[in-house]
């Protein structure tokens, strides 16, 4: 390690040196983009010379591209739902040029290939947002990067709807739940379909977990909730959540990332990328450790990320990625109300002693070629490989070595219907699993005597299809659908407790309706949608623990109903939905012992006949118009964002527990931020994050959560154009003891799992 670090040192300092030379020869273009009603236009993207990194303007339709080199180039704006436009613009050496941009509306279509990673790709991705009749997210880089990007909470929090909190901490293990989906796992994810680059970043089955994903390497995340989903998998009532990595179109030729903290918490990073002649390259190595705030609950990750592309021809881009996981982490476990009050930073004795934990290794490669056939035309082939290896004692040891292959073929054509605009999209999805499972008596964490062998696959193939057709310049009308084939199968190799091999098959069909109102005043839109969703079970879920074989468990059907806006007038920006999803077969979770006594539990599982989640999701975001103390470099800014979920999910109809709320998950949730930005760098955001009311943990309604609150603080300061930045944040500032995730419906009452005490952190970033 101290070999390392000389020679990280050693390339840091070097680049510095070189990139101190070439900065004396850069210069700034900075301006603004309004509409053609001199309305400021936010959000729209500007690069220089149509591919190289550019920026995006702010809520005041201002921007400023730095380190440019000195010369002539051209600079072009894209914002979806208007026309492009371009400019001439001439750098000179440590001077700003400035550029101003007038845009008219029209409706987006096709014209030419768009390099994946590049900012048009990214104003692409928004344009196929505003055209989701639901409710969607897009979180861009800039509030990526001024987060602690330790996990998922750190840059989903301000997502109304969205529920994830850390089971231990700064770890990556989080319980999440968009609309209630998924509040049966007390690990892992389910429920919600986890992506990169628009790939499934999971078993063919569905299951999946975070500690693969590295923020620190993402450009952008995408939310889709619920069926809204319906290109990355509308079989899951919660809907998808897609990382899209960064580029050399959208990274620094390097860039260096350290941070610590709290309980043993440090993150770094080295990362390079560029872009020249139409190849463009992204590296990352990225070592993420933590002592833990709870006893045997430490954590490493070690990740790396290769992206490279290359633009064949004007009309035809290629891609290829691939990132590496080492994962290796204690798991603590619940507690008792009794246990985390008296010592919050305790482990389950059976966990420690057992040494309850996961190791494993992932490998995940995938390839893109994007080409446009024709200016309308557009066909997207995706094929991916994944590759994990995995070590998890817990009440048994789990050694799994699963192999995951997939694909996806879309195309794309914008030709107008008539006279009317028009954008239709088909694609097919098949993807196969082959996982080699085997079980073992946990041996103070080691291989005891082989208790399960068995070989598991299973089988999709999705194919959907969605139109979107503008019925009048400001109505649209939206029509998809999706079938999926999906098997799950079992071959049994351990024969001493009989022949437990087993098959399930399911072939839903998932229809989708909406309607897009683009409002006559303002930026902003109406929207409607009644779609259906089927998510059958997962293997690990038929593979009940507690009976042999499969379990007689029906997959979960779901239809949502939602009606919402969207939108932006002058500083003030707001997302609204109110949804009502009608459940048959909701797949819920119970946590048992194996035997009497056992000193810990085991899953199983099995359907609620009839189930209803429903709520409001409002998100609202303002900026005061005039600076407040100076006006000096476009003076200092204070803006305020918040969001708040009302939700409330109910057994309507069950044999055991008919009219209870299904437990695990806030009825109120909000989460609030203030940031002040000054111009000579400084930004300041304290937040918090506030569960008004107690909340059940249990189904028969008998315990339940505390209400708590979250308070944080963070302070970022950009040293000039250094490209140097420094941060510190602190979480839990009331030091409180509170369990914001929980584990449900434990037969030994342990559902709680403390939040970290009060937390403090700080680091350096540098790029060039």
């Amino acid at each position: 390690m101290p070999h390392f670090s000389r020679a990280l040192l050693i390339i840091a300092t070097s680049a510095f040196c070189a990139t101190a030379v070439a900065a004396q020869q850069t210069g700034t273009v900075a301006g603004h983009v309004t509409t053609n009603a001199g309305v400021a236009v936010a959000g729209a993207i500007i690069t220089l010379d149509s591919t190289r990194a550019g920026a995006e303007s702010d809520a005041r339709g201002e921007f400023v591209v730095a380190n440019v080199a000195v010369g002539a180039h051209v600079a072009y704006v894209h914002r979806a739902g208007y026309a492009p436009a371009n400019a001439p613009v001439t750098v000179v050496a440590g001077d700003t040029a400035r550029v101003s941009f007038t845009l008219a509306p029209t409706v987006s279509a096709l014209e030419t290939v768009t390099v994946y990673g590049s900012h048009t790709d990214l104003d692409e991705r928004r344009d196929r947002i505003l055209q989701v009749p639901g409710s969607v997210a897009l979180i861009d880089s800039s509030t990526i990067r001024a987060s602690r990007q330790a996990n998922l909470r750190d840059v989903l929090e301000m997502v109304p709807g969205v529920f994830v909190q850390p089971r231990f901490g700064a770890a990556d293990e989080s319980q999440i739940s968009i609309r209630g989906s998924g509040l049966r796992n007390n690990f892992h994810a389910r429920g919600i379909n986890l992506l990169v680059n628009g790939m499934p970043y999971r078993n063919a089955d569905g299951f999946t977990d975070f500690e693969s994903l590295e923020l620190l390497t993402t450009e952008t995340v995408e939310v889709y909730k619920g069926a809204n989903a319906l290109r990355y998998g509308g079989s899951t009532m919660g809907g998808a959540i897609d990382l899209d990595t960064k580029t050399g179109y959208t990274s620094s030729p390097i860039a260096l990332f350290g941070q610590g903290g709290a309980f043993g918490f440090y993150k770094a990073q080295l990362s390079s990328g560029g872009e020249r002649n139409g190849l463009d390259y992204y590296a990352s190595y990225a070592r993420t450790s933590l002592d833990g705030y709870r006893a045997w609950s430490a954590q490493s990750r070690d990740r790396i990320n290769l992206h490279a592309g290359y633009a064949l021809s004007p009309s035809v881009d290629a891609r290829v990625f691939y990132f590496f996981a080492h994962v290796n982490e204690q798991l603590p476990g619940s507690l008792t109300k009794a246990q985390m009050d008296d010592d919050p930073r305790a482990a389950d004795s059976t966990n420690a002693a057992d040494r309850w934990g996961r190791d494993y290794d992932l490998h995940h490669l995938g390839a893109q070629l994007r080409a446009q056939l024709s200016p309308t035309q557009r066909l997207e082939v995706s094929p991916y490989f994944q590759f994990r290896d995995i070590d998890h004692p817990i009440y048994q040891v789990i050694a799994q070595i699963s192999r995951d292959v997939g694909a996806e073929v879309r195309y794309e054509n914008t030709a107008p219907l008539g006279s009317l605009a028009n954008r239709f999209t088909v694609g097919v999805q098949p993807a196969y699993e082959n996982m080699a499972n085997r079980q073992y008596v946990n041996v103070v964490g080691e291989h005891g005597a082989l208790t399960k062998n068995q070989t598991d696959q299973v089988r999709n193939l999705g194919v959907y299809a969605e139109n979107v057709l503008s019925v009048t310049p400001r109505l649209s009308a939206v029509l998809g659908g999706r079938f999926d084939f999906s098997q799950r199968e079992s071959a049994d190799h351990f024969l001493s407790d009989g022949d437990q091999s087993d098959r399930r098959t399911y072939r839903p069909f998932s229809p989708k309706v909406g309607v897009l109102y683009a409002l006559p005043s303002v930026d902003g839109q109406l929207f409607a949608n009644a779609s259906r969703s089927f998510e059958p079970p997962l293997l690990l879920e038929l593979n009940s623990l507690t009976v042999p074989g499969f379990i007689q468990l029906q997959g979960q059907s779901a239809w949502q109903y939602e009606l919402g806006t969207r939108g932006r007038a002058q500083q003030l920006q707001w997302d609204v939905s109110l949804y009502d999803v009608e459940l048959h077969d909701e797949i819920l979770n119970l946590n048992v012992e194996p035997f009497p006594n056992a000193g810990f539990t085991v899953p199983t599982y099995r359907n609620a006949d009839r189930t209803r989640h429903y709520g409001i999701e409002a998100g609202l975001g303002y900026e005061l118009p005039s600076p407040l103390t100076t006006t000096r470099d476009g003076g200092d800014h204070l803006s305020i964002h918040a969001s708040y979920t009302f939700a409330r999910y109910r057994l309507v109809r069950d044999s055991v527990y008919a009219g209870n709320e299904i437990p695990g998950a806030p009825k109120h949730l909000v989460s609030a931020a203030v940031t002040y930005a000054h111009p000579i760098g400084l930004t300041i955001t304290p937040s918090i994050q506030w569960s008004p009311s107690a909340y059940f943990v249990n189904s028969a309604n008998s315990a339940r959560n505390d209400a708590w609150t979250n308070v944080g603080l963070r302070a970022d300061w950009k040293f000039g154009k250094s490209g140097l930045g420094a941060f510190a944040s602190a979480e839990n500032l009331l030091g409180r003891v509170f369990s914001p995730s929980v584990q449900v419906d434990n037969a030994d009452g342990k559902y709680f799992e403390p939040v970290d005490g009060r937390s403090l952190y700080a680091g350096l970033r540098w790029n060039r």
